[in-house]
């Protein structure tokens, strides 16, 4: 059986908005990490900050609190190279 990993993501519009959330996100204690948004996404400035599922509803209320402009809010799995995306309305 194939490695699948799952993750959820918020693509931002711009590069410095995405660095400057990260940058909040670990100031709150949460782990995250700046990637490339994938390209079945391919919107905004190509930058996502990726996060567990499992804080999922703490980065969505620290989002809200700051409010930078984003693309939306992706739950992905992927399975090999084969990739699921489902947006996370916010």
């Amino acid at each position: 059986m194939p490695f699948q990993e799952r993750f959820d993501i918020i693509a931002f519009r711009s590069r410095q908005h995405a660095f400057h959330f990260s940058h909040i996100l670990r100031n709150h204690g949460i782990s995250s990490q700046i990637m490339s948004t994938p390209k079945e996404i391919s919107l905004g400035c190509g930058l996502s900050v990726r996060f567990s599922p499992h804080v999922r509803s703490r980065v969505l209320r620290i989002y809200k609190q700051v409010n930078s402009p984003i693309t939306g809010c992706y739950h992905v799995v992927r399975t090999g190279a084969d990739s699921e995306i489902i947006r996370i309305p916010v």
